[in-house]
């Protein structure tokens, strides 16, 4: 469902920020199940100092799937944090799909993407894509993963829409939300393909899902369990 994603840009944006600004950290390891069969792994390390974040991210296949196709996504983000919002600075997305290498980078200047820049070049531009000066305010992937998996006050869960441009298509993710077993805190969500996407993916705009919180700590909460309908199916995250 995500288009999945580890510190080197984090600790260099901690290097640069003032030494009173306080420094929060994120980590976390998710197995992605299809089927209930391990097929990848998601993996994020996040930093926030003061008003600024960075993000290092990873989804690669796993276990029965590795074996048949090799798949790895690298992300790296920075951005800021104004009127408590992300803002991403700088976006890059390194995925070797069958050991074929390419690095897609964006830049943002005021929350507005740029066109992004990918090595090697395209060899034809996308006639679907969309207009990235049209797509202010939306996040990265990346970014989005983190605002989503990363501990927060429990407040502050299950509540939002989340607009998302990945250089060429734009989705929608929103949450609401909804009663856990035995009291346990947990949201409702959908995962929306809005434009920039071919007919015949627009045929399944919509994709449902679940997500269930446990206590982190310092009396926060986190993600610990996704279960969702996927193009391949039943799948779910389950954090280690």
């Amino acid at each position: 469902m995500f288009r999945p994603m580890l510190v080197a840009a984090a600790l260099a944006l901690m290097a640069a920020a003032p030494l009173q600004a306080e420094e929060i950290r994120d980590s976390a390891v998710f197995d992605f199940y299809i089927h209930g069969f391990r097929a990848g792994i998601l993996v994020f390390n996040g930093v926030q100092s003061g008003d600024y974040y960075a993000v290092n991210g990873r989804f690669s296949t796993a276990g029965v799937v590795s074996l048949v196709r090799t798949v790895r996504y690298d992300a790296s983000v920075t951005g800021q944090i104004v009127a408590g919002k992300y803002q991403p600075q700088s976006y890059q997305l390194t995925s070797q799909p069958g050991g074929k290498t390419t690095v897609q980078t964006i830049t943002y200047v005021g929350g507005v993407p740029q066109a992004p820049v990918q090595d090697p070049p395209r060899a034809a531009p996308d006639p679907l894509a969309l207009a990235p000066a049209t797509q202010a305010g939306t996040l990265d992937t990346l970014t989005a993963i983190y605002a989503t998996f990363r501990a927060i006050p429990e407040q502050q869960a299950c509540n939002g829409t989340l607009e998302l441009f990945d250089g060429v298509r734009r989705a929608e993710l929103k949450l609401w939300p909804a009663d856990g077993p035995a009291g346990t805190l947990a949201c409702n969500g959908e995962y929306r393909r809005v434009a920039g996407y071919s007919q015949q993916d627009m045929e399944r705009p919509s994709f449902p899902f679940r997500m269930t919180y446990e206590p982190a700590d310092k009396g926060l909460v986190q993600v610990a369990r996704i279960d969702m309908d996927s193009i391949y199916g039943n799948a779910s995250l389950k954090r280690r």
